[in-house]
Order: C-alpha cells, then sequence, then structure tokens
C-alpha cells in the first residue's frame, strides 16, 4: 500500500523490469486494470498490485501471499492559520 497515485506511478516504473505483471490500483485507474486485479492472473503469472490504502479496507484480492504497506498515508489537517484544511 502506498499513499498516492504519484506514488503508485514511481515504484510501478522502478519495478518495469520485473518478471511479473505490475497492476497500479487506484480512485483514477479504469475499471478494465480493476477488473484485472480481482480476475487474477489465467495463466499463473506472478503479479504485482500497487494500491491506495483505500483499497485495503475494500478489495479482497484473490491470491495474495505477501502484503507490504508503507506506512505512509495522506490524512486531512487543519492549517488554522490559513482556516483551511489540507492533507
Amino acid at each position: 500500500f502506498l499513499p498516492g497515485v504519484g506514488e503508485i506511478g514511481r515504484v510501478a516504473g522502478q519495478l518495469a523490469g520485473l518478471d511479473a505483471e505490475v497492476l497500479q490500483v487506484h480512485g483514477r485507474a479504469p475499471a478494465a486494470v480493476q477488473d484485472a486485479v480481482l480476475a487474477g492472473s489465467a495463466e499463473g503469472r506472478r503479479r504485482v498490485v500497487l494500491a491506495t490504502s483505500v483499497a485495503e479496507s475494500s478489495l479482497t484480492v484473490p491470491g495474495v501471499r505477501v502484503v507490504v504497506d508503507a506506512g505512509l498515508a495522506r490524512e486531512p489537517r487543519t492549517d488554522h492559520a490559513r482556516g483551511l484544511s489540507a492533507l
């Protein structure tokens, strides 16, 4: 689990040479990608699923053996000096 789309994209780029299917799951991911994650790997190929923490509580991905959580999250905080909240 990673904190956002930017971090998911960067990690996916770093894993580009890996002999595995790298899937990116986040709120802006197309439905076809989300369906591919939930369907599993047809040919038994190893997969790496990069997701935001939203997926942690809302998805059950078949065949998951190892989960790595970056321990990072974006949380809304109020900036009292500006009177606005931000991540």
